[in-house]
């Protein structure tokens, strides 16, 4: 969960580099565990639909085209490790 002081400073537009890391992957667990949750239920759904719902969401997070969101990820493992991608 995002503490109101984080909030508080989001809203002021000042973020320290630590703060947004934790709101970034507050976001990624949460997209994750909707994702797997909402397309796991239907019978056609394979793990690659999964997967692109998930890159698209965090791509639009971060701001990033498609091949830097995957360079971006390179560098970043902790955020690797939680979007659980088999592609990636």
């Amino acid at each position: 969960m995002i503490l109101r002081s984080v909030v508080e400073r989001i809203k002021s537009g000042e973020m320290e580099e630590d703060e947004f890391w934790f709101v970034a992957l507050e976001f990624a667990e949460v997209v994750v565990e909707r994702a797997r949750g909402m397309f796991k239920t239907k019978e056609t759904c394979d793990d690659y639909i999964i997967e692109y719902y998930i890159v698209e969401i965090m791509r639009f997070f971060f701001g990033f085209s498609s091949i830097l969101f995957y360079v971006f990820l390179r560098d970043h493992r902790e955020l690797k490790d939680f979007l659980n991608l088999k592609g990636a």
